[in-house]
């Protein structure tokens, strides 16, 4: 099992998981075999055509069997970011606007606010505060868990009131593989993004599934029939079957990764708290992701300060991979009422699987040394 979150090549430590994980090793294997022995075009009719869709479809059953549902609800992407465009602009009456809160990842705020988007709050712990809308609404958008903070999101509440209101329920499950269980969001009847990259898969693939997905979802791109018309494009059956292993895997040890995932943010904290550095922790550790915890270091510029952990050989985040680049802070910061100051003063640390309680206890240290040494020189 390796899904990052541990010690890197000279001493670095790994503490951004959730932007992405190390390819399991059998996960690569499984790639390089398939892609050599798959060379056709899985549209083509030809032998070297029907070996290659033999092999996507047998991926594509794999995954819809882990999750119980139909293969034909199974859809492959390029990624958990096109997976969340298709179900926000493709599902429910694209004439109505979507319902979502602040808790939501850029991939799944940003192509609702293109639809039109009824934006709810969240509350302390950064959860949406989900309530029926004054006005009609397409689609209902709940995240499995906040991608920056970690808090795990009320998606048995987005789903009762889905049902009430007679649309369809999506679900953002990129940061979930082999770190929630999947049972309650699947027999909530949602459409659920998955990105496996970020627990031992290969980047540049995603899928989107759901019960009764391919009934109700309606394709963003034209040009090709693949994907029974959902989605066209050449596909990759080495992708495919290389990530229908990592889910097989993330999935069925769930349960030891958390567990192990738990004791090393348990550790850091530890090593954190003696490092004496003064710091807040804004993730709600009862209610979260098991590896991921945000943290406010008070009394720092933080302008330059993941730069300056980057040398101590700590890689963190202050959010989301996919809007790092954007100079304001994430937007789940500023609804629990953070100004910009305090926001960039924050660290996201999500550890992976294979990370050990020692070296994440020293990785803690360390990150607390770094910012301890900042705070002296105010």
């Amino acid at each position: 099992m390796t899904d990052g979150g541990g010690a890197f090549g000279g001493g670095a430590f790994d503490c951004d998981a959730n932007a992405g994980a190390p390819v399991d090793p059998a996960v690569l294997a499984e790639f390089v075999a398939v892609e050599q022995r798959t060379p056709g075009n899985p549209a083509s009719a030809h032998a070297g055509g029907r070996l290659a869709r033999a092999v996507l479809e047998d991926a594509r059953e794999r995954i819809a069997n882990v999750f119980g549902v139909d293969a034909l609800d199974v859809v492959f992407t390029s990624g958990g970011t096109e997976a969340a465009n298709l179900a926000v602009l493709g599902l429910g009456d694209p004439r109505l606007p979507v319902l979502l809160s602040a808790a939501e990842h850029p991939a799944v705020f940003e192509p609702a606010q293109a639809r039109g988007a009824i934006e709810l709050g969240v509350d302390a712990d950064g959860a949406a505060i989900l309530q029926r809308p004054e006005h009609p609404v397409g689609l209902v958008c709940c995240a499995h868990a906040q991608s920056e903070l970690g808090t795990l999101q009320p998606v048995g509440v987005a789903a009762e009131l889905a049902r009430a209101l007679g649309v369809p329920l999506f679900v953002d499950a990129a940061q979930s593989l082999g770190r929630l269980p999947f049972t309650d969001v699947v027999a909530s009847g949602a459409a659920i993004a998955l990105s496996p990259h970020k627990a031992g898969g290969l980047r540049g693939h995603g899928v989107l599934f759901g019960r009764g997905l391919q009934h109700h979802l309606r394709p963003l791109l034209r040009g090709g029939g693949q994907e029974s018309g959902l989605r066209p494009g050449t596909q990759s059956p080495a992708l495919a079957a290389a990530n229908a292993l990592a889910i097989e895997r993330a999935v069925a040890t769930t349960e030891q990764r958390a567990q192990r995932m738990l004791a090393a943010r348990s550790a850091f904290l530890a090593g954190l708290a003696a490092s004496g550095v003064v710091h807040r922790v804004l993730t709600p550790l009862a209610r979260s992701l098991p590896n991921t915890v945000m943290i406010h270091f008070a009394q720092i510029d933080g302008r330059n300060l993941l730069p300056t952990l980057d040398l101590a050989g700590l890689r963190a985040s202050h959010g989301a991979a996919c809007s790092s680049g954007s100079p304001t802070p994430p937007r789940i910061l500023s609804a629990l009422g953070l100004d910009d100051a305090t926001a960039r003063a924050c660290v996201r640390f999500s550890l992976g699987a294979d990370a050990e309680p020692s070296t994440s206890q020293d990785a803690g240290a360390r990150a607390g040394a770094v910012v301890r040494r900042r705070q002296e020189k105010k």
